[in-house]
């Protein structure tokens, strides 16, 4: 089974790609834990949590993608269920490897 559940924050703009029938959205998110050291969460020097935190590239397509480039911006916070999809490309001699998450369902929060 491949499934990723994730609760994050928008971290870029959102852009579309593909066309209006046919197309989708791309944006980064971010996801974080706080830092446990020794049992207990690690504070900076001003008593705020510190975090660990993950970027994910989201794909979203067809009017899940139309919706969230409809409703959401940079910094809004959502909840997204979908699946890991690997991909790799060559550009200038060189081999590049991505990991995006395709979202099956995206919760405004």
């Amino acid at each position: 089974m491949n499934k990723v559940f994730l609760s994050g924050r928008i971290t870029s703009d959102i852009s579309r790609f593909g066309t209006d029938s046919k197309g989708g959205v791309s944006f980064s998110l971010v996801t974080s834990k706080p830092v446990i050291k020794d049992g207990q969460v690690q504070k900076d020097e001003n008593g705020y949590t510190e975090t660990y935190d993950e970027f994910h590239q989201i794909k979203a397509f067809n009017g899940l993608g139309k919706s969230v480039a409809n409703h959401k911006k940079k910094g809004d916070k959502l909840m997204i269920v979908g699946e890991l999809r690997y991909s790799r490309n060559e550009r200038d001699g060189r081999t590049y490897y991505n990991t995006d998450i395709v979202a099956e369902d995206i919760e405004f929060l």
